[in-house]
């Protein structure tokens, strides 16, 4: 009786230990899809996390997911391939300045991927289109852009780090510069010269836009640096500054006039109030240390008919100019032979930029 209740006792359990869930360690997931070997350029494959918190286990699919699975090249525009490397280096640019993020669904990572293929697919366009005596003026006026955009923006440095806070890289901005002087171009002779009529009646119904807004000429002296103030990096900035200072390094006077908007608001907080020929203090920002000696101030006030009449010309024209322009895009576009591969493979104004159009390319297969 006793060998049968013992015999009874290990069965149960054993039922019971087999009845119990087997429990595994859960296996990490990487947060983005490795590169694939025909993709020279990791970096856009295998991003770096843009977090300070510890990785976790990332379910979904990323926008990196399916970077394997794209064609090479990605579209031909009238015989000029667009590679895939290329398009993954305007997806990294628009990472890098926080435009995307690395874990963005694949959904939105492919809008985004078709709208940077788009750009591309019309600099090839406007580009074939510009006839080969007027290239080098389009060169020229897309050189004389980038110049005053770095102007404006206080050097090349500082206009570097702008258009990388638009998800931009500098070979995408030239690019972009170059687009837009070749459709100007092609549409200068179609463009109607603004009428004193047409001048006037905008200078009588705008008055208030007209108004200049106070401004300043001043020399200025920048170092780049993100690092926060007092670490050993930003120190070594202030330092290098201050010899710069010293050796009367500063930039020559800008020739226009800052506004706020164009200064920023910590830089125009310094010179706002300063006195003609006097050095501002270190005045730091999100992309630098600056120091700025004032040239000249301008008060707000209204413009003349004789100034309004010079800058709405010059915005009238602007503004046609655009519009032609842009007209003529899509005539170009309809003319153009030009083969986008899947996923890509969408007509204009047809791009899976909204909905869910794109999901059943990209989602899982079952196995």
């Amino acid at each position: 009786m006793r060998t049968i209740s013992c015999t009874f006792l290990i069965l149960l359990a054993s039922c019971r230990h087999q009845s119990e869930p087997q429990t595994t360690a859960p296996q990490a997931q990487p947060a983005a899809a490795p590169a694939p070997e025909s993709v020279p350029a990791p970096a856009a494959a295998t991003p770096t996390s843009r977090s300070d918190r510890a990785p976790s286990v990332q379910q979904r699919p990323t926008m990196w997911s399916r970077v394997r699975d794209w064609p090479d090249p990605v579209a031909v525009v009238q015989d000029t391939p667009i590679a895939r490397k290329d398009l993954l280096a305007d997806l990294q640019a628009e990472v890098d300045g926080g435009v995307l993020t690395n874990d963005v669904d694949e959904v939105t990572g492919l809008r985004a991927a078709a709208t940077a293929l788009e750009a591309r697919i019309d600099a090839v366009i406007v580009h074939k289109a510009v006839p080969t005596g007027a290239i080098l003026a389009v060169e020229r006026a897309a050189q004389s852009e980038l110049v005053a955009e770095q102007t404006r923006a206080g050097g090349r440095d500082l206009w570097l780090k702008a258009i990388a806070r638009r998800g931009q890289s500098e070979e995408g901005r030239k690019r972009s510069l170059l687009t837009q002087a070749g459709l100007d171009a092609l549409v200068a002779k179609d463009v109607p010269p603004a009428t004193e009529a047409d001048l006037r009646e905008r200078y009588e119904h705008n008055q208030k836009l007209l108004t200049l807004p106070a401004a300043v000429r001043v020399r200025e002296i920048s170092v780049p640096t993100t690092d926060k103030p007092g670490s050993v990096l930003a120190g070594a900035a202030e330092t290098k500054l201050s010899a710069q200072v010293l050796g009367d390094q500063l930039t020559t006077p800008t020739s226009g006039w800052l506004t706020r908007r164009e200064l920023g608001p910590e830089r125009w907080a310094a010179v706002a109030n300063l006195k003609v020929g006097l050095l501002t203090p270190i005045v730091r920002t999100s992309f630098g240390v600056h120091r700025l000696q004032v040239i000249e101030h301008r008060a707000e006030r209204k413009q003349s008919w004789a100034e309004a009449k010079v800058r709405l010309a010059a915005y009238v024209e602007r503004f046609r100019t655009f519009e032609a322009g842009h007209k003529l895009l899509l005539k170009l576009r309809a003319a153009a032979k030009v083969q986008r591969f899947s996923p890509f493979d969408h007509p204009p104004g047809g791009l899976p930029l909204a909905g869910d159009v794109t999901v059943g390319a990209f989602e899982e297969d079952d196995d």
